[in-house]
């Protein structure tokens, strides 16, 4: 009863409403192209594309962007520039923009990005699970399935399954699973709509973002015993029971230990 109403309790706020960085990225670009218009007064080339890209950080410092928003700023005016000064052909913009929408997807609505976790924050994660039963893993956003790939090989006991909304990602780890003859499963699916009680342990390396919304969905959904791990990114308020440091460049793995809704 706890957990169905801490359920019904985050529901409505699970998701977390995304959408408005790429508006005001938008927004950044568009003033800052009025301004070096003005300023340029008819000259092109390379320099008022740096100098629009230089005008569109500092409006979306200004409008609160994402810092992972500040190189995509800088560069898309360069980008297009240069795309001009090629004369490359139509098809050349419809396939870059066919094959980002494949790989980052609903990045611009979720505001997660794709991210790849290393080889040495993989054997860091294999260090909190059993080796002496079965468990049940879970990546969250498990992008090409590195992580899954890795880890099933590692743990013969263990079901490990991911899920993936982004096409690209998903049918490259698809593809592994088969050709690698690995055991693990993958789900073309959105991390919302996925139940994590059936699962021991829960990874996810997303943004700093959805995390609060996240989990409350964990506590609502997982049972007491199990872990949830982040990589880089805390929750919100809520202390964890472990940090594993990083070492050698890795990223920090925030664990937390469920207890239930209640």
């Amino acid at each position: 009863m706890l957990r169905a109403a801490a359920l019904a309790e985050a529901a409505p706020e699970r998701r977390p409403s995304g959408g408005a960085p790429v508006w005001r990225a938008a927004t950044a670009q568009l003033l800052a192209m009025l301004v070096v218009a003005m300023a340029a007064q008819g000259h092109h080339g390379v320099w008022p594309s740096l100098a629009q890209g230089a005008v569109a950080v500092t409006i979306g410092w200004l409008l609160r962007l994402p810092a992972w928003w500040m190189p995509i700023n800088l560069l898309f005016p360069v980008a297009v520039s240069a795309g001009a000064a090629l004369a490359l052909p139509s098809w050349v913009f419809l396939a870059a923009f066919v094959a980002l929408a494949g790989i980052y997807w609903t990045s611009f609505r979720t505001q997660i990005p794709l991210f790849l976790t290393s080889s040495g924050t993989i054997d860091a994660l294999a260090g909190l699970l059993p080796t002496d039963r079965h468990f049940r893993f879970l990546d969250l956003g498990c992008g090409t399935g590195t992580v899954l790939t890795r880890l099933c090989h590692r743990f013969p006991m263990a079901s490990f399954s991911g899920v993936e909304v982004a096409p690209v990602p998903f049918a490259i780890g698809w593809l592994r699973a088969l050709m690698n003859r690995s055991r693990y499963r993958m789900s073309r699916q959105d991390l919302w709509q996925c139940d994590l009680a059936a699962h021991d342990i829960v990874y996810a390396f997303l943004s700093p973002v959805p995390m609060a919304a996240l989990w409350r969905k964990a506590v609502a959904e997982m049972r007491p015993g199990t872990l949830f791990v982040s990589n880089s990114f805390a929750v919100p308020g809520v202390a964890p029971d472990e940090i594993v440091e990083g070492a050698g460049g890795r990223r920090a793995l925030y664990v937390w230990r469920m207890r239930g809704a209640g």
